[in-house]
């Protein structure tokens, strides 16, 4: 059974990772133990982008949809040519399994609109950070907007500057999906961006706050 949900909740369209429509696909066992498996509700899904078998020297391709392996290992689709964005994977690939998937051609930067969000211009956030009850915990707050249909919420923190995020772009794998109000972990005096993403990927409204990770 195949779902198009990843771990932060976004609906993508089967092989959305893909940079052509141009590719090679076979079946595959889908392991109900892959280290990139995660749970929504009471599935276990593996996602879409997923390196198959494994992310390393043994990858034979890429997971072109979510596949269920809650009740245990399921047959599933998988890229074994073609062109790929990096960024779009839910993990970095790593470079053995770069290595070892000949048939695939990576292309590490993703352009700025790919799926063009609606309006001209990025609404803007209210990020707050407040001490989150442990050294190294911050817990992030968000106001000023509405979530739409297929949006979320996704955050990076960096040390100076904050993280910049502007509309329209496709916001990689080293943003982490947020719930408004969560708890995680930063260090104190970094700066955090929380960016709103539409079900295609692409930025629509971003906010910035300095972390406060310590009493």
């Amino acid at each position: 059974m195949s779902f198009n949900q990843s771990a932060n909740g976004r609906s993508y369209a089967p092989g959305w990772f893909l940079a052509e429509a141009d590719c090679a696909r076979e079946t595959a066992t889908i392991s109900a133990s892959h280290a990139q498996a995660i749970t929504i509700g009471v599935n276990k899904i593996v996602p879409a982008g997923a390196v198959i078998p494994a992310n390393g020297a043994t990858a034979k391709g890429i997971l072109y949809e979510d596949v269920e392996v809650t009740t245990g290992d399921m047959p599933g689709s998988i890229v074994t040519r073609g062109a790929i964005y990096a960024d779009r994977l839910p993990a970095a690939l790593d470079s053995d399994a770069a290595t070892a998937l000949t048939g695939i051609k990576v292309i590490t930067s993703v352009p700025a609109v790919q799926r063009p969000a609606d309006g001209t211009a990025l609404a803007e956030l209210t990020v707050t950070s407040v001490y989150g009850g442990s050294s190294g915990k911050t817990t992030l707050t968000v106001s000023g907007y509405t979530l739409g249909a297929g949006e979320s919420y996704v955050y990076k923190t960096a040390s100076g500057t904050a993280p910049s995020a502007t509309f329209g772009a496709i916001l990689g794998n080293t943003w982490t999906a947020l719930t408004n109000g969560a708890t995680v972990s930063a260090t104190n005096g970094h700066r955090a961006t929380v960016a709103v993403i539409n079900a295609g990927g692409a930025c629509v409204a971003a906010g910035s706050a300095d972390v406060v990770a310590a009493t």
